[in-house]
């Protein structure tokens, strides 16, 4: 489970930049990109039960 998350982490080029700067501004970018990442499943979720 922990490496299926660090490889969708690991699709925004923008968490591998943003490390060495500040550790809130990492901290925002990690909860951006895990916000879209479970949007992104909640919306597929739902067009597959609309499906059924």
């Amino acid at each position: 489970m922990v490496e299926r998350l660090f490889a969708w982490l690991s699709r925004y080029r923008q968490l591998n930049t943003v490390y060495d700067r500040q550790p809130d501004l990492f901290a925002a970018h990690i909860w951006i990109a895990m916000i879209s990442i479970i949007s992104r499943q909640m919306f597929a979720h739902a067009q597959a039960q609309q499906v059924v």
